[in-house]
């Protein structure tokens, strides 16, 4: 897309939200039932009953304007978002109860006294009649790599890049505290990978896919201080015969990356929300 056609990728930039709060509450409402919040949140959010709802629909847009700035046939951007006349709207990767998509919904900004183009109306199915004048509506958020069938493979060996992962400040304060500062820390962080790696040999649905900059990852649980709980998880990219392990996230910040894609069914992560 080119110059004035671009859109902003952050949702309160694009449009003026008004009653947010009570906009994801609707929305949590019509979804299929699902958990948006964690049991024991290690953050304090200002969103204490969809945390997660909210940081998925802010992450879904961003995702499909960033598809729609960067789709060079002007032709296809409509497949990640319609915006066009008096009306625009994404796919939140969402259905109701009826299996219907469930699409965020915008009017052009009627207001004169303000600098948004657009007015967010919330959120309605595929039937609504808000969207009775869109014709084809924006296909459902997708991931090329997860598209094309591929998967984890778990002979294939795991590289870990442990310098940068405790070079780094953030990704080190990840580690568990009583272990951070141990002098044998790399080769601990090594085998639990390892030990990882052989375990989805046996049990693969530990393995949850997430996507990152429009490309496929995995997460990885990892094990630390205790053998059956992870203390963390490991991102894995895909490279040609094997993966590599740059990064650590906490077991919350895996659940929403993990969202990103699908509702997330491994046990390591579905124990963190109610």
């Amino acid at each position: 897309m080119q110059g004035d056609k671009m859109i902003p990728t952050d949702l309160f930039e694009f449009a003026y939200v008004p009653d947010w709060y009570g906009q994801l509450d609707e929305l949590a409402a019509m979804a299929l039932p699902e958990p948006w919040r964690f049991k024991k949140p290690t953050v304090v959010m200002r969103n204490t009953d969809t945390p997660i709802l909210e940081r998925y629909i802010n992450m879904i847009f961003r995702k499909q304007s960033i598809d729609y700035n960067t789709e060079p046939n002007p032709n296809k951007t409509a497949k990640f978002f319609h915006v066009e006349n008096e009306y625009a709207c994404f796919h939140t990767g969402l259905y109701d109860h009826r299996y219907k998509a469930i699409y965020g919904c915008f009017e052009r900004n009627k207001k004169l006294d303000t600098t948004f183009r657009w007015y967010f109306h919330g959120f309605c199915d595929e039937v609504s009649p808000r969207l009775k004048y869109i014709e084809p509506l924006p296909e459902r958020p997708g991931y090329p790599m997860i598209q094309n069938g591929i998967n984890f493979n778990p002979e294939w060996s795991i590289r870990v890049n442990v310098e940068h992962i405790l070079g780094d400040t953030e990704n080190l304060e990840r580690i568990p505290a009583k272990i951070r500062k141990a002098k044998n820390l790399p080769l601990l962080l090594e085998t639990a990978v390892e030990l990882a790696r052989r375990k989805a040999v046996i049990e693969p649905s530990i393995i949850v896919p997430q996507g990152y900059q429009n490309r496929l990852q995995y997460l990885l649980p990892v094990c630390l201080t205790n053998m059956v709980k992870p203390d963390l998880a490991m991102t894995l990219s895909v490279m040609d015969g094997y993966y590599l392990g740059n990064t650590c996230l906490t077991l919350e910040m895996a659940y929403l990356n993990a969202r990103m894609i699908a509702r997330p069914t491994a046990g390591w992560l579905t124990d963190l929300v109610k």
